[in-house]
């Protein structure tokens, strides 16, 4: 009987260590992005634009519905923008009265916005999401590497996305907690993330700097936008920028506000934020 037990005892171990190495733990996988500059923004539907405009193109309110993608916490700065300036061999001499560093990088046109966007590709191991040639831009969507988001994705992610508070500013109803903007900036640009995010750690979605997003621009765009994944106009002389500048007031850096301008346009108020097309 003994015999008996002390052997029924041994296979009933030997059939639990079996069954414990046959399951072994899952190994945790590594985040596909970068999540000390990046926010994985879930995807969903939301209403762009608005019927309370200040501008007539920010309306109607429509209906938009957003797949998952990636996007900066912050606007490209300066010392992320010198790296590839230099690295391409380009005059990085264009000081800005409120230096460089962390301010976010300004006086880049549309077009240096997509071309910095191919070159981060290619550094850290990703497909270029552009075919460049001249002013004409094909965006390859099947392309892993960075892009500038589309404006319904800027705001989609601007208004928290489906964490959203439904605020009239990117994280809050107080302009002055988020926003650099006439009232406050003293005229100037100012380091990035200095301000409070929004709800999916965000910063400065709205004032700073204008931020170049892919799509051409219509001023009667939202009438006819398809509902899912628009990306723009097909043809067209410019391209949106959103989020309003330092120099705005308090009216023209709201979630809906919109400018546009030609894709060699430079100044001192425009920069922008890169994304990345989410493939789980």
């Amino acid at each position: 009987m003994r015999y008996l037990i002390f052997t029924l005892t041994i296979l009933g171990a030997t059939q639990l260590i079996a069954q414990n190495t046959s399951k072994p733990k899952p190994i945790p996988q590594k985040p596909k992005y970068d999540t000390t500059r990046f926010v994985l923004v879930d995807g969903g539907s939301f209403k762009m634009g608005t019927s309370e405009y200040v501008e007539l193109h920010e309306t109607p309110a429509h209906e938009v519905t957003v797949k998952p993608f990636i996007i900066g916490k912050t606007e490209v700065t300066f010392d992320e923008y010198d790296k590839y300036m230099l690295a391409t061999k380009q005059d990085t001499a264009r000081k800005s009265m409120w230096g460089r560093g962390k301010q976010p990088a300004i006086s880049v046109s549309w077009l240096d916005a997509v071309a910095y966007c191919n070159w981060l590709s290619v550094q850290e191991g990703f497909s270029k999401c552009y075919v460049i040639e001249g002013e004409k831009v094909l965006w390859n969507d099947t392309a892993k590497g960075y892009r500038l988001p589309t404006e319904a994705e800027w705001e989609y992610a601007a208004r928290g996305g489906n964490k959203s508070k439904m605020t009239l500013y990117a994280g809050s109803k107080e302009i002055d907690e988020v926003a650099w903007y006439k009232d406050n900036s003293g005229a100037q640009t100012h380091p990035v993330a200095s301000k409070k995010p929004n709800e999916l750690g965000l910063y400065d979605m709205n004032g700073n700097v204008w931020e170049w997003v892919w799509d051409i621009y219509d001023w009667n765009y939202y009438k006819y936008s398809p509902q899912d994944n628009p990306r723009g106009p097909e043809v067209g002389t410019y391209r949106v920028m959103r989020g309003g500048a330092f120099y705005n007031e308090e009216k023209h850096v709201h979630i809906p506000t919109r400018q546009n301008s030609y894709v060699v346009f430079k100044q001192n108020s425009v920069g922008f934020r890169i994304a990345r097309t989410y493939f789980p």
